[in-house]
């Protein structure tokens, strides 16, 4: 795909932009051990390495494994959310400063999110990069997905394929990755969650050890 000039940054949020996934991966294990008796460290390491697939699957491919049934999975999640949003969590260091240069250049930011979008703003506020972000699309709104970059897209009134050639997408899991892909997004990959690796074979075009090296990267050269 010919590309064109940068103009949208479309990015998670937690695990990406804030240091939120050993939070979330503490809470998935403790409801499910206390509603559904589960507990293993190879629950823990599941979720972690499904990051960025929707918490609803996440839960039903526990329950499913364990001979569960699933429709304890929208009490699961309605709790996992309640906990979490309750929790504190900090910023990746860099953040601010490179939310503030894409708006220098001209970016728009989108964030996309398994999470619910009220909580994302209050978030993103709380810890003051509200003012850098254009728009948030959480799964209340629609399912985390490719839905959520054609949502975006149509947003802006453009083709999904034309918004591709126009965008970057950060995330910090496999799932992340795939989004992107099956939307012909550049794809960039964080490995502040899991390992590189995993998101090189889940399809990411570049893998940062660190959102703040996205700092040293002409963008409009890299995705030409």
């Amino acid at each position: 795909m010919k590309r064109e000039k940068l103009k949208y940054i479309v990015t998670d949020l937690n695990g990406t932009l804030v240091d939120a996934m050993p939070t979330y991966t503490r809470v998935f294990c403790d409801i499910l051990k206390e509603r559904a008796g589960l507990e293993s460290p190879e629950i823990a390491k599941y979720s972690v390495s499904a990051t960025g697939t929707p918490w609803d699957e996440q839960f039903a491919f526990i329950l499913e494994k364990h001979g569960q049934p699933k429709s304890a999975v929208p009490e699961m999640v309605g709790d996992f959310c309640q906990r979490v949003n309750g929790e504190s969590y900090k910023l990746y260091p860099k953040v601010e400063e490179l939310l503030k240069s894409f708006k220098d250049k001209g970016y728009k930011i989108f964030i996309t999110s398994g999470s619910a979008t009220g909580a994302m703003i209050k978030r993103t506020y709380e810890m003051g990069i509200f003012p850098y972000v254009d728009f948030v699309l959480g799964f209340d709104i629609y399912k985390k997905g490719p839905k959520h970059v054609e949502m975006l897209a149509e947003k802006e009134g453009l083709s999904l394929k034309d918004f591709a050639k126009q965008s970057i997408y950060f995330g910090d899991g496999p799932g992340d990755m795939e989004i992107s892909k099956s939307c012909g997004l550049f794809t960039i990959g964080v490995a502040q969650t899991v390992d590189g690796q995993a998101l090189k074979d889940a399809g990411a075009d570049l893998v940062l050890q660190k959102i703040g090296e996205a700092l040293e990267i002409d963008f409009e050269k890299l995705v030409k």
